[in-house]
C-alpha cells in the first residue's frame, strides 16, 4: 500500500515590527568640509603674491591675514611662534604651518595632484628652476624694487651690481623661453608661479621687460591662465 506524501512544513515567518517597517533607511554622515587654509602676508610683498596665486590656481580656499611689517608685528611672539624666521609669508593649513614660498609651493602642489609637472623629470627641472629663481632671480629684482619703493636703504653702486645680476638671471629666461610657452613641460606649473611672482614686479626695479620679448609673452599668456588675478585682489590691503 503507497504511502501517503508527507506534507510540507511551512517555514516561519520572522515577525516584522511595524516599527521597523517604517524607519527610514539611516543615511551616512556628510563629510566635514576642510577648514580653509589662513596665509600669512603683506599685500605688496612678491613672496607672498606667489603663494597667494598658487592657492587661487590651484583651488585652494583661503584667508589673507596681513602682517604689519612697519608695526613689527612680524617679529611678535604669536607670529614668530608660527614662523621661526619673523618673515612672511606663512601658511597654515590645520595643524601644519609651513614657511618659505618656494617650499609652500610644492607643498600646495603635492597636496592638489596640481601643477608639479608631468613626469619624474619634469618635476625635477620644477625644483632646479625654483632654486636657481631664490639664488639668481630673487634677490637681484626684489632688491631693486625695495629701494624703488623706500623699502631698503643702498648705496647706488650696491645697486648697480643688483640690476647687473638681475639683467644676467633675465638674459637666462629669455633665452630658456625660446621655442616654448611654459617654464618646464607643456602646461604651467609651480616654477612659472613662481617666477612669474618675481618678474611681474620687475618693472617696479627699474628693468625695462620690452627689452625682453618672450618673457614678456610669457606674462601675458600667465595672465590669461584660470586663477590668476592681481596681487590687490588676492591680498587685500588692510583698511586705513
Amino acid at each position: 500500500m503507497a504511502k501517503k506524501p508527507a506534507a510540507a512544513t511551512a517555514k516561519p515567518k520572522r515577525a516584522t515590527s511595524a516599527a521597523a517597517k517604517t524607519a527610514p533607511k539611516a543615511s551616512k554622515a556628510a563629510a566635514p568640509k576642510s577648514k580653509a587654509m589662513t596665509l600669512h602676508g603683506v599685500f605688496l610683498s612678491g613672496p607672498s603674491y606667489k603663494v597667494a596665486l598658487g592657492l587661487s590656481m590651484m583651488g585652494q580656499p583661503y584667508t589673507f591675514h596681513h602682517v604689519d611689517l612697519r608695526a613689527g608685528k612680524h617679529k611678535a611672539p604669536e607670529f614668530m611662534a608660527l614662523n621661526r624666521y619673523g618673515q612672511v609669508p606663512c601658511l597654515e593649513d590645520g595643524k601644519i604651518t609651513l614657511n618659505q614660498s618656494a617650499s609652500i609651493l610644492l607643498y600646495l602642489s603635492e597636496k592638489t595632484g596640481k601643477m608639479g609637472g608631468k613626469s619624474a623629470a619634469d618635476k625635477l627641472s620644477v625644483r632646479e628652476w625654483m632654486f636657481w629663481a631664490f639664488d639668481r632671480l630673487n634677490p637681484n629684482i626684489f632688491r631693486p624694487r625695495a629701494a624703488a619703493r623706500g623699502f631698503l636703504q643702498a648705496h647706488d653702486e650696491v645697486l648697480k651690481v643688483y640690476t647687473a645680476l638681475g639683467k644676467t638671471a633675465l638674459d637666462v629666461l629669455e633665452a630658456h623661453l625660446k621655442g616654448r610657452d611654459w617654464i618646464v613641460g607643456k602646461s604651467a606649473t609651480v616654477a612659472d608661479i613662481d617666477l612669474y611672482g618675481v618678474v611681474s614686479f620687475a618693472g617696479e626695479g627699474g628693468y625695462d621687460l620690452k627689452a625682453y620679448p618672450l618673457i614678456s609673452a610669457w606674462l601675458k599668456r600667465f595672465e590669461g591662465l584660470k586663477g590668476w588675478k592681481p596681487a590687490i585682489e588676492l591680498m587685500p590691503p588692510p583698511k586705513a
